[in-house]
């Protein structure tokens, strides 16, 4: 297809080059006449695009622009052969509802994030739960004293029990569906796994550090992820880790 250099009957600057597809773009945007100049490369000159017959269906009325596109994509320009059919109603509600072949993948996702998001919560609760257990588990005699004999300095030589408490408070969150604690619950994920997990690899006590860690990193990702998949690992995971540590806790 010829390209063409074109510029307006009162302007110096020229424009191109552009095919013949192009020019009739411009046409039809006004950005271009029948009285716009091209460049004829054979006489060596300028002349309006109206003294060419390759613009005759450009500036005839009669012919719809969308014949002049089909008639012309056969060149390899990048154009499509034919035009698209149009879209019905009913696909256009299809289309939204997720239900087309285009959007359908969409809605696939968007299922699957809201389960995700559904086994978030009672699963982080359960997981706080356990977490809870074993930090008061092992003080039960000293919260007994706290509770009967008004012994709150006691909170202090045993920080455990504040963390358990701090637990609690996050299981009833999550029971709760209360997603605005879920900085906490990154912030008390990040805890367990470095400060808890370096106390029990220091006390040469390895299971715990393990179980710990792997309840805690769990905690933190079913925080920030809403892949179905991922959701589903750690939640197995973060379950098997504080039930773990829970049960090491007897012993």
């Amino acid at each position: 297809m010829a390209e063409y250099y074109i510029r307006e009957a009162e302007s110096d600057e020229a424009r191109g080059p552009f095919d013949e597809n192009r020019i009739a773009d411009l046409v039809e945007a006004g950005r271009a006449s029948a009285d716009t100049l091209y460049y004829d490369d054979e006489r060596e000159d300028w002349f309006p695009l109206s003294e060419n017959e390759t613009f005759d269906e450009v500036f005839n009325p009669s012919v719809k622009r969308v014949q002049l596109k089909a008639k012309e994509a056969g060149t390899g320009r990048g154009y499509e052969e034919e035009a698209r059919p149009p879209v019905t109603v009913d696909e256009m509600l299809a289309a939204a509802e997720g239900k087309s072949e285009d959007t359908r993948h969409l809605k696939v996702k968007e299922k699957r994030a809201a389960q995700a998001a559904g086994i978030s919560l009672p699963v982080l609760g359960i997981m706080m739960l356990l977490a809870a257990f074993v930090n008061l588990y092992p003080h039960l005699d000293v919260i007994s004293v706290i509770r009967t004999d008004k012994e709150w300095g006691l909170l202090l030589q045993y920080p455990m029990i504040i963390v358990g408490l701090f637990d609690l408070f996050l299981m009833l969150c999550c029971f709760l569906s209360v997603t605005d604690a879920f900085p906490l619950l990154r912030f008390r994920a990040m805890i367990g796994l470095g400060y808890f997990t370096y106390i029990f690899w220091s006390w040469g006590e390895l299971p715990q550090a393990l179980a710990v860690a792997i309840g805690s990193l769990s905690i933190y990702i079913c925080t920030v992820t809403l892949n179905l998949y991922v959701m589903i690992l750690f939640s197995v995971l973060g379950i098997i880790g504080m039930g773990s540590l829970a049960v090491m806790s007897f012993m």
